[in-house]
């Protein structure tokens, strides 16, 4: 009897460490209870209160309520959230969040392959221990000798199902439970939370249209982190043709990109919706005239250079959809087999753009550097060593950067030579380059890159550049280059596409904000978080480090 009792206590004090080690994962546990009750929101907050205490009761009859056939069938799904959130705090640092939820369920293929390839060896361990693992704790009442009625073990099953309303009711903030329960109520809730699919506004502008540059264009490349261009400083090579170049080109250096995520930094780019608005909790951004919207009226024919998909897939990507489509003259899907090739296809159509006659505005999302790195070069432009090879996983962060560099040589440098020793012939353009983030390249030992919870700087660094064969318009931003270098963002992008469309400055100024031409006036930060505000991660981050992270 005594040996009975010493297990069971064991057993029960096993899962109580357990419960504060759940808990410890999260950076800050006490967030949501702080936020729910400056907002007011007592009732959420006592109802999520009760909820938590219910699913800690579940933890616990997880593991010891009686066996049954119910419980046999449904353990192994419990174990396996387990796992995968222990598997998303060893890669990132934090525990899945929404932002990873909504991913598995919208690109599970992706996200599924990515894991594989990139960081199965991490989480290896944790899955070959899966089975053994069920298999002991679906024994486990019978060994320690509990006699907890196997109905008692609907709790844990209807915690899943409270957890998801909590999440519902509370858009997401209060998600403080463990991970048996948190992970699949997490899913459900990224499943059903629909956003705005519907048309958008019509332009409302009654000033004049004065624009005095006949192409313009947006590139948006890949998770080009531009601390490491050699234009911007880096002690190696990255970037020797854009450093050799001594005209037609004004380098604002480091910027801030507006998310770490590829989709909300170019809903952003292409919605202009300004930084105060984010959380965009009434999705403003999905409703509001799209770029495209806007240069059409200034009388410019619109086309979109999709690098990142094949034509064969025929879809849209970072929230575009039908309606936005329809301002769009000619959408071209240039994605090659070989994905380091789709690049120099977008290129030499954007020469062929360039060259011809007409007002148009061109944006161009560039296939660039997506990890795994050594896709997004050919062999022969492996010039960083050691670098990985195909297959190899990106934990050695020597290797890991040296692919991303010979990336960068590739796909910027190199890539800006092709195009612009072609402008000789470019009928009068104005190109305004940047990334949709930065890269975390295993600089704070985790092998996620991007889009995480708990992010460093260096995933929302990006480049900011703006090239031209007009003097005029060089001129203007070169005069704002003094105050603007290292402090501008992608909040900027969308009032400069508009100013050189010719839309009236103050106009402009009053309903987009600060223009590249001008200071912003801002910290040079990014939002880490769902940008229309789901979830419980919502905050800003520095490009720059301060004094308490450690350079993160």
């Amino acid at each position: 009897m005594a040996d009975h009792s010493v297990g069971k206590a064991i057993g029960l004090g096993a899962v109580s460490v357990l419960l504060v080690a759940e808990f410890g994962m999260f950076s800050d546990f006490l967030y949501p209870f702080r936020l729910l009750w400056r907002q007011g929101q007592i009732t959420e907050l006592l109802l999520s209160v009760m909820v938590l205490l219910w699913s800690v009761a579940g933890v616990f009859l997880v593991f010891f309520s009686g066996r049954s056939l119910f419980r046999t069938i449904t353990l192994p799904f419990f174990v396996f959230f387990f796992l995968s959130n222990i598997g998303s705090v060893l890669v990132s640092k934090a525990p899945i969040d929404f932002q990873q939820a909504d991913l598995i369920v919208s690109y599970f293929q992706w996200w599924a392959g990515a894991v594989v390839e990139n960081i199965g060896l991490a989480v290896l361990p944790l899955f070959i221990i899966l089975v053994p693992l069920i298999i002991l704790i679906e024994r486990l009442p019978r060994l320690l000798k509990f006699t907890i009625p196997g109905k008692f073990y609907a709790v844990p099953v209807s915690v899943v199902l409270l957890v998801y309303i909590v999440l519902l009711t509370s858009d997401g903030i209060f998600d403080r439970y463990p991970s048996f329960f948190r992970v699949p109520a997490l899913l459900m809730f990224a499943g059903q939370s629909d956003l705005y699919e519907g048309e958008r506004l019509e332009v409302s502008y009654a000033g004049p249209l004065d624009s005095s540059v006949e192409k313009i264009v947006l590139i948006v490349d890949e998770s080009i982190r531009a601390d490491i261009l050699g234009i911007n400083g880096y002690k190696r090579e990255t970037t020797p043709y854009l450093s050799s170049l001594d005209s037609g080109l004004v380098n604002f250096g480091l910027a801030a990109s507006s998310s770490n995520c590829s989709d909300y930094s170019n809903l952003i780019l292409r919605t202009g919706i300004r930084k105060e608005a984010i959380p965009d909790q009434d999705q403003t951004s999905l409703k509001t005239p799209s770029i495209w919207q806007f240069t059409r009226r200034a009388g410019y024919s619109n086309v979109y250079l999709d690098a990142q998909n094949a034509e064969a897939w025929a879809n849209y990507q970072n929230f575009m959809n039908d309606h936005e489509a329809t301002f769009i003259d000619e959408l071209l899907r240039l994605r090659q087999n070989l994905t380091y090739e789709s690049d120099g296809i977008a290129r030499d159509t954007l020469i062929d753009l360039l060259e011809q006659s007409g007002k148009t505005f061109i944006m161009l999302n560039k296939h660039g550097i997506h990890f795994p790195y050594f896709r997004s070069y050919p062999e022969a432009s492996t010039i960083f060593t050691p670098a990985l090879e195909p297959g190899e996983p990106m934990n050695d962060r020597e290797k890991s950067l040296n692919s991303y560099l010979n990336g960068l040589r590739w796909s910027v440098d190199d890539w800006f030579k092709g195009l612009l020793s072609e402008s000789a012939e470019f009928r009068k353009y104005v190109i305004i380059y940047t990334s949709d983030h930065g890269q975390n390249i295993v600089d704070d030992g985790t092998l996620a890159t991007h889009c995480r919870p708990r992010a460093n700087r260096f995933e929302g660094i990006v480049p900011m550049m703006v090239f031209s064969n007009d003097p005029g318009t060089l001129a203007r931003f070169r005069s704002a280059q003094s105050t603007g270098n290292d402090r501008t963002s992608h909040f900027q992008v969308f009032p400069t596409l508009l100013n050189l469309a010719g839309y009236n400055e103050s106009w402009v100024s009053s309903h987009y904000g600060a223009s590249l031409s001008e200071p912003s006036g801002a910290l040079p930060e990014f939002f880490v978080g769902d940008a229309f505000g789901r979830g419980s991660v919502r905050r800003w981050h520095p490009i720059f480090p301060a004094e308490n992270d450690g350079g993160q």
